[in-house]
């Protein structure tokens, strides 16, 4: 069990810096915002089919970006902060895209390559 949080901790922090979580070695994007389809390094497949990540993307931009929003709404907060909060986190969720691309795709390849040893 600790040897499998290990290991998708690993896969998230690669990711998150940008890095092939299978080999390390080689950049996961072409630009900020598009990834590359698969490891120049050692061939791994980032994206298997088009769309795989969407799960966890979703969950990631529901937690940090909808949530505080719905919150702010139940504690009925002055609307003029609503729309701060709303503005400071739409330029939040465009700046760390490739964090979030990155969590999604590290997220995605231990869920796969677990899929692999069943």
């Amino acid at each position: 069990m600790l040897k499998n949080i290990i290991l998708l901790i690993k896969y998230v922090a690669r990711g998150i810096f940008g890095k092939c979580p299978n080999c390390v070695r080689k950049k996961i994007f072409l630009t900020r915002f598009k990834m590359k389809k698969s490891c120049d390094n050692c061939g791994a497949h980032f994206i298997e089919n088009n769309g795989d990540n969407w799960f966890f993307l979703l969950i990631i931009d529901r937690a940090l970006f909808i949530f505080p929003i719905v919150i702010a709404f139940y504690f009925e907060m002055n609307p003029k902060m609503i729309i701060v909060l709303s503005l400071t986190l739409l330029i939040l969720f465009i700046i760390i895209t490739p964090f979030r691309l990155g969590i999604c795709l590290g997220l995605d390849f231990y869920f796969r390559s677990k899929m692999i040893e069943k």
